[in-house]
């Protein structure tokens, strides 16, 4: 696959179908984010906490909105003690799943988000390709949701978009404030649901801040560069980087790291527990002449 793209089984099943998978995350990886068993997330369902949505193959589909939702319901559980009724009036009716039947004309998926950042700004995929390194039929595949797209990759077309990873998501963050809340971040979930991106600031500008969530076995996958400084902070777990193919830094929690975004890099979580990355980027030169497009990697 050109353009450091994989098909994964969920994808080429959406594909012969028509229908876009690789914005979604799994049961199995849902699980893991959320910390709880399949079984209990299918208990959930059938006490109407939650309401994933399916591929055409009848499989659970979850997405970004659904993992906060879980994540508030263990807490609901345990901290407030609260039964599935008093969960239900907590938090209210259920969210359609983006791409359910009922919200793709509201919700486009990731390819058709993309496609529509091309077109509002008039470029052809030739254009985008020169802007990010990527091949015309790797983005075209990307744009038909027929490939899935690495974390490093979707970094590369952040910044030819002069936007953030999550940015390129169908979520529409509430608008400018100094003060962002948990549930107002703006999300991506990548990595087929082990890597999750949000963004701490609003509106990003000259200064970006993202906190960043690396599953076990997730990472950026291809190295890769942009303008800019950054500045990584690692709060929980661990995180291995490596820069230019010869520097290789393991990071623990309290561990920090600072270089120059020019330089290659990629990272992983080879550890056992998810690491949890504060994650600051200064871009230092604007990108194809947008507002600034750097990200926090």
């Amino acid at each position: 696959m050109q353009g450091g793209g994989t098909v994964t089984s969920a994808t080429m099943e959406g594909a012969a179908h028509g229908t876009v998978l690789m914005a979604f995350i799994t049961i199995g990886d849902a699980a893991q984010l959320v910390g709880v068993s399949r079984a209990t997330l299918r208990v959930w369902e059938r006490e109407h906490l939650i309401r994933p949505d399916r591929s055409p193959g009848g499989h659970r589909l979850y997405t970004p909105g659904d993992i906060a939702r879980m994540r508030e319901i263990v807490r609901l559980r345990t901290e407030e003690r609260l039964n599935a009724a008093a969960i239900r009036r907590e938090l209210g009716p259920i969210e359609l799943p983006v791409g359910s039947t009922d919200q793709k004309k509201r919700q486009p998926d990731v390819g058709q988000r993309l496609r529509d950042l091309r077109t509002e700004r008039g470029w052809s995929l030739a254009e985008v390709a020169k802007r990010s390194g990527l091949s015309v039929s790797f983005l075209s595949s990307v744009e038909r949701g027929t490939s899935s797209i690495s974390v490093g990759n979707l970094f590369k077309l952040a910044d030819a978009y002069g936007t953030t990873v999550p940015g390129l998501g169908a979520g529409r963050q509430r608008g400018p404030s100094s003060m962002v809340h948990p549930g107002d971040r703006r999300q991506f979930v990548a990595a087929s649901g082990r890597v999750l991106i949000e963004d701490l600031i609003a509106s990003p500008g000259a200064l970006e801040a993202q906190r960043i969530e690396v599953q076990p076995g997730g990472g950026s996958g291809e190295a890769y560069t942009h303008p800019g400084e950054e500045f990584i902070y690692l709060l929980g777990g661990c995180l291995t980087f490596l820069i230019d193919e010869t520097e290789q830094y393991r990071l623990n929690e309290g561990d920090s790291l600072f270089f120059r975004s020019e330089r290659r890099h990629r990272w992983w979580n080879d550890g056992a527990v998810a690491a949890v990355v504060l994650w600051i980027n200064v871009p230092l030169v604007e990108p194809h002449g947008l507002a600034s497009g750097g990200q926090p990697r």
